[in-house]
């Protein structure tokens, strides 16, 4: 029962992120569209619909939506492993392995940034 409720928490959790993704998609393609107008009236429009994006906080919802799929994807490992531990322990103990060595790579990828200004695995 605690497995299917973290998949399906997971699931959840990743088809909503897929749709704000989409939603926010369309929002900037409706900013990128040009308005008619003269050079002047166009740039005013664009400049409205600049600061409505970032009144709303849409710059900040597309930047939280990988570190909602991140949080879905862990979810979902931590359901796998305990679906996994009741079947075998070795294999659990594999799964695990890999699991926390993705894990531990998600974290120097992280970490690595605040130390060296080149480096390129930036993430959120």
């Amino acid at each position: 029962l605690w497995v299917n409720g973290l998949w399906f928490t997971s699931l959840v959790v990743s088809l909503t992120t897929t749709l704000i993704a989409v939603l926010t998609k369309q929002w900037i393609n409706e900013y990128m569209v040009l308005p008619s107008g003269t050079p002047c009236d166009r740039s005013r429009v664009r400049h409205f619909r600049l600061i409505g994006l970032e009144q709303w906080h849409v710059p900040l919802i597309i930047g939280l939506l990988p570190v909602i799929m991140h949080v879905a994807l862990g979810v979902f490992f931590a359901g796998l492993i305990i679906f996994v531990c009741a079947l075998s322990r070795y294999m659990a103990a594999a799964l695990g392995s890999m699991t926390g060595l993705g894990a531990l790579a998600y974290f120097v990828s992280n970490v690595l940034p605040l130390f060296y200004a080149n480096c390129p695995y930036k993430t959120p």
